[in-house]
Parts: structure tokens; C-alpha cells; sequence
């Protein structure tokens, strides 16, 4: 049987594409794309840190594409740009076109950026904040605290890892008039969740990537013996609770999808992707 055409990239169906080509267990470490029509900024993100996990072990991805505007909203969401340097793209006449003079140009679009430091994130946050207030209609307290939580989970892309790195991106979509919402994707290609959570004893015993997720999204649940630390996650379900969003939490073979209405998580065995990936949702606030 043929691999399954793929027509959309998102936080959802970005896993068939990695089952399809198992690329941290097997030789294949391409992924055909050439059926996609669209692709959302967690699939960006979740995409560009398989490529750059796969570079980190001597591997070198390649993404085949078919649709000529799915290849230039990959140049213009900057995901071209940004995993160029560890991975191929076939045919490369798609993505000859530069877009570096319009980047930051508009403000519904965060393109995939790499996050290495603190000093990446505030200019990142500002925007976000901006979005959250003008298009969705959020009250400055509450733009600001979805600001932190994302702040949080960014720093965690570096502060947990060595030697990798964490991106993000973020697109408002209005399907229709007045029913605006935002997307944000955040992920690295570090140790994962698990292995984090284990340098500290304090933590509860986990042995899988999914009990691992659930423990980490308790209050005080941290790599660090601090009462201070472990409130990102915990942190990221109550603002998604509170305005009515969706989270996915994605880390080596777990990924949970919290549905918000009724405060529960849905878990899933995933084919393994080093580090953690996280999509949050949030939607125009109704008069």
C-alpha cells in the first residue's frame, strides 16, 4: 500500500507525515509534500525542528513540495529560510524567491523564528500582545498574561536544552468576518519533557512520554528544586481554559489535546520526535 496523500500541515496531521516516513527509526527521512494545500504555524514549527533534529545526528531531511503557493507561503512564513541551512528542498526553483524585505511587514503574522536566548522573545511578545488586543479583542491584562505564559514556554526552549534551539510562529486567520483567531506553535528538539522532569527526584516516577506530559502540566512540576519554577505548562491549560482555546502538548512519542470545554486531556502514542512542540488556539473574544 502507497503512503497516504497528505493535504494539510497541522498540530494534528503533522504526525502522519512523520509515521509515514518514521525518519528517527528508519532510513527515510524525506517527507512529500506535494499534496499539501495548506500548512498552519504548528505544522511550521513542528516540521522545522524534525529537520534540525535530524541534522543534529548527521542526517540531512528533504521536503519535496507540489503546489507553487504552498511553496511561497513557505518563503513568506519563513520557514524557507529558516531550516534552509539543515535541510533540502526539491524542486528548489519553488522557493527562489526572497522574502527578507517583508519580513515583520504584517502584524497578523509571526513568521517561524529561532529562539536561543531571552533577548528573542520580547520584540516576539510585543507582537502577540498587539494581535490579542486589536484583532481579538482581548482586555490588556489578559493579552498580557497569555504574553507571559507564552514567554514561559519559550524560555523553556532553551533553558532545558543544550545545544538546540526552539522556534516559533504565530498566524491570525478570520474565516469569517468578525470570527478572527490566532495561532501560535512553539517548539525545540531537546531532551523532551521526560528526561527533563527526571533530573529532578522531587518529581513523580514517569516512564512515558505521555505520563510525563500529564505530570508536567501540575503546578510546580519542574526540572529545578524551586518552588518558583513548573508554572509554565499548568499555566498554558488555564489561559486556554479561561478563553476558550485548544492546546496540544507534543513531546518524543506522547502528544494530549485539551479540549477546554470540559477541562480534559486526550492522549495519543505518536511516532518519536525528539523535544517538545506545543500549538495553542485562541479565539476572538464575543461582544
Amino acid at each position: 500500500m502507497g503512503k497516504q496523500a497528505i493535504e494539510r500541515v497541522d498540530s494534528v496531521t503533522f504526525d502522519n507525515i512523520i509515521a509515514q516516513a518514521n525518519p528517527f527509526f528508519g532510513r527515510d527521512c524525506s517527507f512529500d509534500l506535494t499534496a499539501v494545500r495548506w500548512i498552519s504555524p504548528a505544522g511550521l514549527v513542528q516540521l522545522a525542528t524534525t529537520c534540525y533534529a535530524l541534522r543534529s545526528v548527521g542526517r540531512q531531511p528533504c521536503i519535496f513540495l507540489g503546489d507553487a503557493s504552498v511553496a511561497s507561503y513557505l518563503s513568506r512564513s519563513g520557514f524557507v529560510a529558516a531550516v534552509r541551512p539543515v535541510a533540502k528542498i526539491e524542486p528548489d526553483a519553488l522557493v527562489t524567491v526572497p522574502f527578507d524585505w517583508v519580513r515583520g511587514s504584517n502584524p497578523m503574522l509571526i513568521e517561524v523564528t529561532k529562539i536561543e536566548r531571552g533577548r528573542d522573545l520580547p520584540e516576539l511578545l510585543n507582537d502577540i500582545v498587539m494581535v490579542l488586543r486589536g484583532k481579538l479583542k482581548y482586555k490588556k491584562r489578559d493579552a498580557f498574561d497569555v504574553a507571559t505564559v507564552i514567554s514561559e514556554v519559550g524560555q523553556n526552549t532553551f533553558d532545558h536544552n543544550k545545544q538546540t534551539c526552539g522556534f516559533i510562529a504565530m498566524q491570525v486567520y478570520e474565516p469569517r468576518p468578525g470570527r478572527s483567531f490566532l495561532e501560535i506553535g512553539i517548539g525545540d528538539y531537546g531532551d523532551g519533557i521526560a528526561k527533563t522532569l527526571r533530573r529532578n527526584p522531587n518529581n513523580p516516577a514517569n516512564s512515558t512520554d505521555l505520563e510525563a506530559i500529564q505530570i508536567a502540566t501540575r503546578l510546580g512540576v519542574s526540572a529545578h528544586n524551586d518552588p518558583t519554577r513548573g508554572t509554565g505548562l499548568y499555566h498554558l491549560l488555564e489561559i486556554a481554559y479561561k478563553h476558550e482555546g485548544m492546546v496540544q502538548i507534543r513531546s518524543g512519542s506522547g502528544k494530549v489535546r485539551y479540549r477546554m470545554d470540559k477541562r480534559v486531556g486526550f492522549p495519543f502514542s505518536v511516532a518519536y520526535v525528539p523535544g517538545v512542540q506545543i500549538a495553542l488556539q485562541l479565539n476572538r473574544k464575543k461582544r
